[in-house]
């Protein structure tokens, strides 16, 4: 191939790459949407007065959280 060919599949793959980190997966996407269905966020940690009811799948928000209901 030729230099500047090379430099241009090289750019468009990192782009590829960036890309894919920016726009989460659809997995994600659908978990987030039951998280808040379920009245909950996504948080990187529950709080503690918060309780963990599942699972968000995102990198910087792992954890589907709720307020704990008082009794």
């Amino acid at each position: 191939m030729m230099p500047g060919a090379v430099r241009i599949f090289f750019f468009i793959f990192a782009a590829l790459i960036l890309l894919a980190q920016i726009f989460p997966a659809r997995t994600a996407i659908h978990r987030a949407l039951i998280c808040k269905r379920l009245e909950g966020h996504c948080e990187a940690e529950c709080l503690t007065f918060e309780v963990k009811i599942g699972g968000c799948r995102a990198e910087l928000t792992p954890f589907c959280c709720k307020n704990r209901k008082k009794h």
